[in-house]
């Protein structure tokens, strides 16, 4: 009898019910879009938009994702007038819960406390998935 894979791509293409086999992806943290990449190739999924303050990665990423809008500072986005997303992945800021960073932790005003952020999109957005 034949061997059968089955991939992690194949089961989400099931779980989109809209009708269209990608999920959709919303990108905080965006980098130039090395965590995108990745997660779109495992889900079978396409980045909708993201959010990126240094405007020269911000330009990197755009060139890869024309179609993606940036929404920006990640502190002002209102969440209630975001597109929806099945995939919601970020790679926050972790220098300071690094041990070799400042170890300030996740308090206000730190860059990993933009963590905070993040969740607020979560419960927002309630997306199926989320990748950190």
């Amino acid at each position: 009898m034949p061997e059968t894979t089955v991939t992690g791509a194949d089961f989400m293409l099931d779980l989109n019910t809209d009708g269209d086999s990608r999920l959709r992806i919303g990108s905080l943290f965006s980098g130039y879009g090395g965590l995108d990449l990745a997660v779109e190739h495992v889900f079978n999924a396409t980045t909708v938009w993201f959010s990126e303050l240094n405007e020269p990665v911000a330009r990197v990423f755009s060139r890869h994702w024309s179609d993606a809008p940036n929404l920006g500072d990640i502190t002002t986005i209102d969440w209630s007038r975001v597109e929806p997303v099945d995939i919601l992945i970020g790679g926050f800021p972790c220098q300071d819960v690094s041990t070799v960073g400042k170890r300030a932790g996740l308090a206000p005003g730190t860059r990993s406390g933009l963590w905070a952020h993040m969740a607020a999109a979560i419960d927002a957005l309630q997306p199926e998935w989320v990748v950190i």
